[in-house]
């Protein structure tokens, strides 16, 4: 009998040895858990953000196109086209427009054919702001930049700045279809 009491003992001892050893497990889990106990030690620091805008801008253009001219007219044909530039807030471009593919020293020139020419002036508008008019413009666009200052961009919001075109009457011109691309710098 002894060794049949010891064996219905053995299921008793075990069950008991394995609940002591899942409650050390649940500890030390808790310990993992919830971190180290709330008399430890800390640091802290700051940590800085820093970024940069830096001036910048993009531009496209609607061309300048002069239509029919006539060399018998006594006033010079005007026609507009545009730079839309967007750029980033407070950023100041600046516009200078190349001589294009056809100059002669420092005259604007479209061409037809070979050897055929019409020149033709690119104009300041008469304010360096958005939509400014060609009535009164004088000044030929810088062909070389820094160029024309525009005002600086309030916001980062497309502005279409005014570009306005001359032919002077009297040019003794062939007929033909005159054309000529010039290149515009944006400064800023």
């Amino acid at each position: 009998m002894n060794s049949v009491s010891n064996f219905c003992r053995a299921p008793s001892l075990l069950y008991s040895i394995g609940i002591r050893l899942a409650g050390l497990a649940v500890g030390a889990v808790a310990a993992l858990v919830m971190g180290p106990a709330a008399s430890a030690n800390t640091a802290s620091t700051s940590v800085g953000i820093v970024s940069n805008v830096g001036a910048n801008c993009i531009a496209s253009a609607n061309p300048i196109t002069f239509g029919n001219y006539s060399p018998l007219n006594s006033q010079p044909l005007i026609a507009t086209g545009a730079l839309i530039i967007t750029c980033t807030q407070d950023a100041t471009p600046s516009v200078a427009m190349s001589l294009g593919a056809n100059p002669s020293g420092s005259t604007r020139r479209m061409a037809a054919g070979l050897g055929n020419y019409l020149p033709y002036r690119v104009l300041a508008p008469t304010a360096p702001t958005p939509n400014a008019s060609c009535s009164g413009a004088i000044t030929d666009y810088p062909a070389v930049a820094p160029g024309f200052t525009l005002s600086p961009a309030p916001s980062f919001a497309p502005r279409t700045f005014t570009v306005c075109g001359l032919i002077a009457p009297g040019i003794d011109a062939p007929v033909g279809n005159y054309s000529d691309t010039l290149q515009a710098t944006i400064s800023f």
